[in-house]
């Protein structure tokens, strides 16, 4: 009875936050400042009350409240009801988008938090997100020379007292001199063992930058840091990006803008290989190219690129079909030949096509993980994906350094995306529309 109650709270707090985000809109588009600022006042009492208090049917009638209210207050700032209803579906939708984007966020945001985290932060329940270090102070070292950590005694002869640990014994114990303050050290107390349960550490917001440096120190030496795989996957990557975009846009100007026998044929047969799935065809890719002798090699993961993509070129073609015949008439009158009106005339008018095949191969041949898996045995010739897979096998019991080593293989990629969405988005919107 209890989930069911929560159940029809959580329908009913959703529908207050629509109605009243729908009040804020139509409040501001009005300039009614306060009407807005009470209604988010009110919608944020409603989230605090829920979040504190915990009971199901004070959170069901305190969201029907709101809503009826919000619903009601809604309907005296617009001018209709068929405006109110407009309103309320944009709220929705933002809302919903807000949400998933959210959803969406938290593995992200978690991986920079754990890289950043200490190795006492990284296996506590509840899980910490902010990171934070062990206080420490300069008068007193440890045996090691590093600096004695700060802690506040529980129990013992010194609870209450702040202390600092200066070695830590076989036995499990930790050995501790009593402090006046941070500055200040208690010259007539004598250290004494303390365990840890007695002991409270004292943290500090300090996000643990070291974990990145120390993630590429722990690569091999001949890996130099890590550049060596990095300079095989920016390889990679750029012969990728090369190969898929002068093939694929190639063919697809062949079948959009050629006459030849058989093209529509082979077009319908090119768009069947879409079907055939990726491992029926690893055997005969391997044993060719093991023929070849290119195992252990790079050139597997990159002419294949070469050869173009059914996808690509049908999405390319659905965009040089769009291009309008005048424009490779007038080409052909001032001297073009095929080739040219391709590379003058073709290309300049699909750029947006262009960019969205360039980001996606780019993130298929950085994020590519089966092909060397198959392919390379030397370390010399590993791209980052799967140098990252023998990091973890090696360093699986360190997750900082394994989220510090991950965050900057997947930072490129993302920065990419982030700063490049918009011709991604277009291009592939577009492509259903024939490049209009």
């Amino acid at each position: 009875m209890n989930a069911f109650l929560w159940l029809l709270a959580i329908i009913a707090i959703i529908t207050a936050l629509i109605y009243g985000i729908s009040v804020i809109v139509a409040a501001v588009r009005v300039r009614n400042l306060a009407a807005a600022t009470v209604t988010a006042a009110v919608l944020a009492a409603m989230l605090a009350v829920t979040l504190l208090v915990r009971f199901a049917p004070v959170s069901l009638a305190l969201g029907i409240v709101v809503a009826l209210g919000s619903a009601r207050w809604l309907r005296a700032l617009t001018r209709n009801a068929s405006h109110a209803g407009e309103l309320t579906r944009l709220s929705a939708t933002h809302l919903a988008l807000l949400v998933g984007s959210f959803m969406f966020m938290v593995p992200f945001a978690w991986l920079l938090s754990t890289s950043l985290k200490a190795d006492d932060e990284q296996a506590v329940f509840p899980p910490v997100w902010i990171p934070t270090q062990h206080r420490t102070t300069d008068l007193l070292k440890m045996k090691d020379g590093k600096p004695a950590r700060l802690s506040q005694a529980t129990a013992g002869d010194y609870a209450g007292m702040l202390v600092a640990e200066i070695e830590e014994l076989p036995d499990g114990k930790i050995m501790v001199k009593p402090m006046i303050n941070e500055n200040a050290v208690q010259g007539m107390a004598p250290p004494k063992p303390m365990t840890r349960s007695e002991l409270t550490k004292l943290r500090h917001v300090a996000p643990k930058w070291e974990n990145y440096s120390e993630a590429l120190a722990y690569l091999p030496p001949d890996t130099y840091y890590g550049l060596t795989f990095l300079g095989n996957t920016l390889f990679l990557t750029l012969m990728s990006v090369l190969g898929t975009l002068l093939a694929s846009s190639m063919v697809a100007y062949s079948f959009a803008r050629l006459s030849w026998p058989g093209r529509n044929l082979l077009f319908g047969v090119l768009l069947a290989t879409m079907m055939v799935p990726g491992a029926v065809t690893l055997m005969p890719q391997f044993l060719i190219f093991r023929s070849l002798g290119w195992v252990d090699t790079l050139k597997p993961l990159w002419v294949p690129a070469f050869f173009g993509s059914a996808f690509n070129i049908f999405m390319l073609r659905q965009f040089f079909l769009s291009i309008p015949g005048e424009l490779e008439d007038a080409a052909k009158i001032d001297g073009c030949g095929p080739f040219g009106v391709y590379w003058r005339v073709m290309l300049p008018q699909v750029k947006p096509a262009l960019a969205a095949i360039a980001i996606m191969a780019v993130m298929g041949a950085w994020n590519n993980f089966q092909g060397p898996l198959i392919y390379l045995s030397s370390a010399e010739h590993m791209p980052l994906a799967y140098g990252l897979q023998l990091y973890q096998q090696q360093h699986g019991g360190e997750p900082g350094l394994l989220m510090a080593a991950s965050t900057m293989v997947v930072m490129p990629i993302i920065l990419l995306f982030f700063f490049t969405q918009r011709y991604f988005i277009e291009g592939v919107s577009l492509t259903g529309l024939g490049g209009r």
